[in-house]
């Protein structure tokens, strides 16, 4: 049984209308003559199907009438008219209205009717409240999630915008997200976006090194799967920022050339410039105990601190005085400057 409102100015056809209703065994929660009074009744008694003649009298038309329906309260609307002109059919389509009966109406054809738009109905609106939940759970993922259609950017979430440094959705809309990738890391991607194109899970996990709107790198792990969104066959991509791990591989293979790659010693500074540790090496030319400040040493402390701000990521030259006698140096950092776990690796080298 549905719950049915009649919309129709000719009472002698209102009246047969609701006949038909009740003897197809549906509810009949009113009829009314013009628009306004049609808005006001499917707000008080909710139906599950209007009936709406075109021509109506008042401000609103039968076409206007339905689509202020259909915004405001999501119910189906079934238009029954007599006229047939092409411009009046042309904005009922454009209306989505979901039957358009021409009068004179058979009582089986209005059954029919009703019982598809009520059903057409429920599954478009089941359909738009899993996109809905679906939209919801991409917002409040705990990972950064793209979603990418021909290669274009349709939707990235708050822990996407993060990981590119902007709070503006519209930066990255619209743009290809290749745009935002290193040269480096080009030919990985386009194998990561060709990879099994279409069919579900994108299967490999790849390391890409992509590029923020501030231009500083980042190094994100990406795995993916074929979704339909919108309407339209497209790729989510997951992100997962793994600078920290590959940072903490690029400190190790520093630590690991400072060591063992030539040099005569290697001190380690911490964040306040205090020495953290020594090599043998080291101590054999300069008497540094662990815990000691660099004062002695006539460092450029300017250089020192920019390195630790991260201003430089490569290696930096300068020079250790020590009781008169000059060593060149190598220095670099290692660790995350956010993280204050930043240390400088100074080498001396002659």
């Amino acid at each position: 049984m549905r719950k049915v409102l009649i919309v129709e100015d000719d009472k002698f056809l209102a009246a047969i209308f609701s006949l038909f209703i009740k003897d197809l065994g549906h509810l009949l929660v009113g009829r009314c003559q013009t628009g306004a009074q049609a808005l006001e009744m499917c707000q008080s008694e909710k139906p599950d199907v209007v009936l709406m003649d075109i021509h109506l009298e008042g401000e609103l038309d039968g076409i206007e009438t339905a689509e202020r329906i259909q915004r405001d309260f999501e119910i189906p609307v079934i238009f029954v008219t007599s006229d047939t002109s092409s411009q009046v059919v042309e904005r009922a389509i454009v209306a989505n209205s979901y039957g358009y009966l021409v009068k004179p109406v058979q009582k089986n054809e209005l059954s029919i009717t009703i019982d598809l738009a009520y059903y057409k109905h429920k599954a478009v609106i089941d359909q738009k409240r899993r996109e809905q939940s679906f939209r919801r759970y991409l917002a409040e993922a705990p990972v950064a999630v793209i979603i990418v259609h021909d290669g274009r950017i349709q939707y990235l979430n708050m822990n996407a915008l993060d990981l590119f440094h902007t709070h503006y959705i519209e930066d990255m809309i619209g743009l290809p997200l290749v745009d935002f990738v290193d040269d480096c890391s080009k030919g990985a991607f386009n194998e990561f976006i060709s990879n099994n194109a279409g069919t579900g899970r994108v299967a490999e996990r790849h390391d890409i090194v992509f590029m923020g709107l501030h231009k500083k790198p980042l190094d994100v792990a990406i795995t993916g799967s074929w979704i339909e969104f919108n309407g339209k066959q497209a790729l989510q991509i997951v992100m997962m920022d793994i600078t920290p791990e590959k940072s903490a591989i690029r400190d190790c293979e520093k630590l690991r050339y400072a060591l063992f790659m030539g040099g005569k010693g290697v001190m380690i500074l911490d964040q306040n410039l205090k020495v953290s540790g020594v090599t043998p090496g080291f101590k054999s030319l300069i008497r540094l105990e662990q815990g000691s400040d660099i004062k002695d040493l006539n460092m450029d402390e300017r250089l020192l601190m920019s390195l630790l701000n991260g201003n430089f990521e490569e290696q930096q030259e300068t020079t250790i005085t020590y009781l008169n006698k000059n060593y060149k140096c190598m220095v670099f950092a290692i660790g995350q400057t956010q993280k204050k776990t930043r240390e400088l690796i100074v080498k001396i080298v002659e």
